[in-house]
């Protein structure tokens, strides 16, 4: 039995065995980290130790939540794919994510110099993640940061809806399953482990987010969104005017015109209007400003969410929970698949309206700004969905189950 004594706290008792070890193998992407390092930091709380595999550029948000960074030494992209690719350069894509994504396997296998009590990962890095975990007789936790997949939803299935139709006999396909087997059999462990048998699963969005979330049973936690504590420094404007945020996330944000038309199609209205440009764009390349707009090269979300009335986004799902969070409805103007999925159930859940990117303009969500505001229904839906994101126990609750699940299986 561990017991929780925060490393954070100078007192240890010498004979004490601290908490768990823990394995976070993280996908180097800011939406993907972000929700991670709350369950770290709450995790060390409690007084796990936790090392993370990451790339070098989310290494401080790793080391400032108390994890241990180890560096992957290889290749691992996080650009945003283009909208749509022809079959073959989709299926030679896909074949070289499953390339770079075991080749993290060494890094691994050389993090930790005992094998750790549990290998926690982000689902983008199931293969090795599981290999791995089995390699070493540990128990694996899955986070899933998106819409999590079980007999009656699938994920893949989805986004192939929404992507470029693939042939299964794809000779780029057929290598993906080739090297999966040659992965396991390399190192030692059956093919059957990608099943991921046995693991808990917790799911970073809301059952009632979920497609079809009442089909899924104990092995799947939906704890809602994992958010750090909100920064402060953003107040609204004293005459009360709505507030509306505008941000394209992080991937998808090189579009000075986007943000551009928006300035001119909110000037001299009645909104308030702060734009979180994402760093590819700057201030200065959208001129002079009229007094009811500001923009910023980033600002945190939630410190301007807090205030607004609408939230304007590109659907990534760690904007539309964190919008859920404070209750406010988006309008959504999604880019690659997995943003459409999510926009799909925004639409289908009466929480805000979407635009078509490819030839939205700023009156046009100006005029869907204003009917957003104005909609009771998805007023009413947006702070009946809020009530199940708060619900769900966000880190503090991922950490207690992971903490558990690392506690029973040392137990055994």
């Amino acid at each position: 039995m561990y017991l929780a004594v925060s490393p954070r706290w100078s007192g240890l008792t010498v004979g004490v065995r601290p908490g768990p070890h823990l394995l976070f193998v993280l996908y180097p992407a800011f939406g993907h980290t972000l929700p991670m390092v709350p369950i770290i930091d709450r995790l060390v709380d409690r007084g796990a130790r936790v090392t993370a595999t990451t790339g070098a550029a989310m290494a401080d948000r790793v080391r400032a939540a108390g994890a241990d960074p180890v560096l992957y030494t290889t290749d691992l992209s996080t650009a945003a794919p283009p909208d749509h690719l022809p079959p073959d350069e989709l299926a030679e894509r896909t074949l070289l994510y499953l390339e770079q994504i075991l080749a993290i396997a060494p890094v691994l296998a050389a993090s930790c110099p005992r094998p750790p009590d549990a290998v926690v990962f982000d689902t983008t890095l199931w293969a090795p993640s599981r290999v791995q975990a089995a390699r070493w007789g540990r128990p694996a936790v899955q986070v899933v940061p998106t819409f999590a997949s079980n007999e009656h939803f699938s994920v893949t299935e989805k986004l192939a809806e929404l992507s470029t139709p693939l042939d299964p006999a794809h000779p780029a396909l057929v290598r993906f399953g080739e090297r999966l087997a040659e992965h396991a059999a390399d190192h030692g462990v059956p093919a059957s482990v990608y099943g991921g048998a046995g693991e808990l699963n917790v799911v970073t969005i809301p059952r009632e987010f979920q497609v079809h979330g009442d089909t899924f049973g104990g092995d799947h936690v939906f704890v809602g969104p994992c958010l750090s504590p909100e920064e402060g420094g953003w107040a609204p404007p004293a005459d009360g005017r709505p507030v509306v945020l505008i941000s394209l996330g992080t991937t998808v944000n090189e579009q000075p015109g986007f943000f551009a038309d928006c300035v001119r199609a909110f000037t001299g209205t009645g909104w308030h209007v702060v734009l979180s440009l994402g760093g590819r764009v700057s201030p200065a390349d959208l001129g002079p400003l009229p007094p009811n707009v500001e923009a910023h090269d980033w600002i945190p979300h939630g410190s301007v969410l807090r205030h607004a009335s609408v939230f304007v986004c590109q659907g990534g799902m760690g904007s539309v929970q964190e919008s859920l969070h404070h209750g406010v409805p988006m309008v959504v103007a999604a880019h690659h698949p997995e943003q459409r999925a999510n926009a799909d159930r925004i639409a289908e859940l009466g929480l805000g309206a979407l635009l078509d990117r490819h030839r939205v303009t700023g009156e046009q969500v100006r005029d869907a700004v204003d009917a957003v505001a104005a909609d009771p229904g998805v007023r009413a839906g947006v702070l009946a969905m809020r009530g199940h994101v708060r619900a769900g126990g966000g880190a503090e609750r991922a950490a207690e189950l992971i903490t558990a699940h690392a506690t029973r299986a040392a137990a055994v």
